[in-house]
Parts: structure tokens; C-alpha cells; sequence
């Protein structure tokens, strides 16, 4: 089993690094999504195992996810191939989703319907795909991850100087 970071550029297939943070000192909900293509993968160097684990969205630390998701963009080649979506390497946003069809995979195990998942993050960390089944010939497929977060971080912290402070 291996763990891909497709957040990094120096993960093959992956063209630039994503930072996980919110760059506004709002606390505001925003949507962010990736997708993977396993053939871009492959074709990039990487190869598909039993249990991989790619790891496509930084959520950052206190957030919370309002609502995530997933969506078949490519049907996966191989035999009975499915995924788990879900937070570091998990199955709470589809348990098992088959991929051998164009579609919203069935919800996972947090019981709750597609695309209303939610949940708090204290310390930063990822939303994942995990190749669970028939990887071992599969050489494409495309799936496209989602999510709706807000940063909940404490705003009202004063800070112990300005840069007025430091000018002379």
C-alpha cells in the first residue's frame, strides 16, 4: 500500500503544490475540489496498487466541512474497481463506490446522504481517495472530489504589534 500526495508537485502527475490555507481574515465559506486521473498518473510515472491512498484536498486546521462529495468524471478500467472517499485515507464520504459507472457514488459510512458529509477539523488534514479494489489493472479512471469549508480559527486573538509599531 502506498500513499500518494497530490497536493505536492513533486508527486508525479501533479503540476503545482496547493497550500492549505484561506488567504482572507473573514471567516467565509469557500468550495475547493481536485480530480484525479489515474491514466495522467500512470502516464507520469506513477503506478496503482491495492490500497493506495491519494491524497487531493488540504483542508486546514479549524475548518469545517460543510459539505463534500464526489463525482465519476471517467469510468475506471479493471476488474470490480472501487473507491473510498473520505478524510485521511477513510471511507466517510463513499464507502466502496463503484466506478464503473458515471455518477455521484453512494454515501459512506457517516450515514449521512451524498454531498451533506460534514465535519470539524481541528488540526489540519486531507480529503483522500483510496483505490480499495481491482486496482491491480486498473489504468484509468477519473474522479472529481469536493468540498465546502468555513475557517472557524480564532479571529479575535490582538496581535502584539502593527508594523506601524516597528517604523521609526
Amino acid at each position: 500500500m502506498a500513499t500518494f500526495d497530490m497536493t505536492t508537485s513533486a508527486t508525479a502527475g501533479v503540476s503545482t503544490s496547493s497550500i492549505a490555507a484561506h488567504n482572507s481574515s473573514e471567516k467565509i465559506a469557500y468550495s475547493m475540489e481536485a480530480t484525479l486521473d489515474i491514466a495522467e498518473f500512470i502516464a507520469a510515472g506513477g503506478t496503482v496498487g491495492a490500497a493506495d491512498i491519494f491524497q487531493l484536498l488540504e483542508v486546514p486546521a479549524n475548518s469545517v466541512i460543510l459539505s463534500a462529495g464526489c463525482e465519476i468524471l471517467t469510468v475506471f478500467t479493471g476488474t470490480s474497481v472501487t473507491v473510498d472517499v473520505g478524510i485521511n485515507g477513510g471511507d466517510t464520504i463513499t464507502d466502496g463506490g463503484p466506478t464503473n459507472a458515471l455518477a455521484y457514488p453512494a454515501k459512506g459510512t457517516n450515514g449521512a446522504v451524498l454531498g451533506t458529509f460534514s465535519a470539524l477539523v481541528t488540526a489540519a488534514d486531507t480529503i483522500d481517495v483510496k483505490v480499495i479494489a481491482g486496482s491491480s489493472d486498473c489504468t484509468a479512471g477519473k474522479i472529481r472530489v469536493y468540498a465546502v469549508v468555513v475557517d472557524i480559527a480564532d479571529k479575535s486573538a490582538s496581535a502584539a504589534s502593527a508594523a506601524r509599531d516597528a517604523l521609526a
